[in-house]
């Protein structure tokens, strides 16, 4: 194993953005019953949760980044190629396919339907239409095309030499693509109401992959930045996410979108920068880690613990206590899953990434 990552160290600041991340999605997406409950500030906040799939996707192209621009010069195209391709479907398709095998299972198990199942769920093509369920897979499917795309790029057509700003072609191609799909369409009609169209189509959530792509080409310079620099970044991010959420809001129609996630792209690439370096102290860097290591679980699983909450309709008397209850039982399912199958899987992937079939210079997990 390469001495050059010391990626097996956590950095406190990127499990910070996760846990926020994954803690948004999960209010966004709590029972009505907490929704209908809870005070008209918490409530507004809780509309904002969305966004924490926008941070992923920047926190997802800046480790991915990492990845590719660390890998030394000198192993084939096709080792390459390989090593990029298990690491990132090692660790992202088992849990989905064994969650996606439930929600076909659904009308034997339960009696309800996989809306709009089919085949395209297994290829990631689902976000090229409109699901109706197991929605969250939508920004899944962004990722695994951008892992597919990604090392072709920098493997294969040398892009690890482009200059960084290359990188933010990815965030002009999206912006691009949004005021296209927007042209001719009505001009306050909510995204999410359009369902007959592809309002969720990689093309147009590229943004936040993009920026994580370019703060990691770029990391040598803004890891060099004194703490107060960095923090100012950070402060900065803040401010473009406070001037994007005011402006925008949280209700995204076809006319404000435009520019809504490039600039939600901006400001968290400016919060990581800002937090990457942050260290925790004990205490709350065990509980924040532990939500991190969920995340990925709690955002595949969160639908359908909401489905059986609400279908029972369990309640413990106060929406604090609802909502409590829901989000530690959606991380109590992740963690029955990241034993039983991610930790497995990764497992797998370091036996078959550290077997004997890398050659010196590859990066192995």
């Amino acid at each position: 194993m390469s001495g050059v990552l010391a990626s097996t160290r956590r950095m406190d600041g990127l499990d910070v953005l996760r846990a926020f991340a994954i803690l948004g999605v999960l209010v966004f997406h709590a029972p009505a019953a907490v929704h209908d409950a809870v005070p008209y500030a918490v409530r507004f906040a809780f509309a904002h949760g969305w966004m924490g799939v926008d941070l992923f996707f920047v926190l997802s192209g800046y480790l991915v980044g990492r990845q590719v621009f660390a890998t030394e010069e000198g192993p084939t195209l096709g080792v390459q190629l390989r090593t990029f391709w298990l690491k990132r479907w090692m660790r992202t398709l088992p849990l989905y396919f064994v969650v996606l095998a439930l929600y076909a299972l659904k009308p034997w198990l339960v009696g309800t339907p996989f809306v709009g199942g089919g085949w395209h769920y297994a290829l990631f093509l689902q976000n090229f239409g409109h699901p109706r369920d197991f929605v969250q897979s939508w920004s899944l499917c962004v990722e695994e095309h951008f892992y597919l795309v990604l090392p072709l790029l920098a493997f294969a057509l040398g892009g690890r030499r482009w200059p960084a700003w290359a990188w933010l072609g990815s965030v002009v191609l999206s912006v691009a693509a949004r005021w296209l799909f927007s042209r001719g369409l009505p001009a306050d009609v909510t995204m999410s109401s359009l369902d007959t169209l592809a309002p969720w189509s990689t093309e147009l959530h590229l943004d936040g992959l993009g920026i994580g792509v370019f703060l990691a080409k770029t990391a040598p310079t803004w890891r060099s930045w004194s703490p107060r620099g960095r923090m100012m970044c950070g402060l900065a991010g803040v401010g473009v996410l406070a001037l994007t959420v005011g402006h925008y809001g949280a209700i995204v129609t076809t006319t404000n979108h435009v520019w809504l996630f490039a600039g939600l792209a901006v400001g968290f690439g400016g919060v990581l920068v800002g937090l990457e370096s942050l260290q925790l102290p004990r205490a709350p860097r065990w509980a924040v880690y532990q939500i991190a290591l969920l995340s990925y679980g709690a955002y595949l699983w969160h639908g359908l613990v909401l489905r059986v909450v609400e279908r029972l309709d369990l309640r413990l008397g106060a929406w604090g206590l609802d909502l409590l209850a829901y989000l530690a039982l959606t991380l109590g399912v992740s963690w029955v899953t990241y034993v039983a199958v991610e930790k497995p899987c990764l497992k797998l992937r370091d036996w078959l990434l550290t077997r004997g079939a890398l050659p010196p210079g590859v990066l192995s997990p």
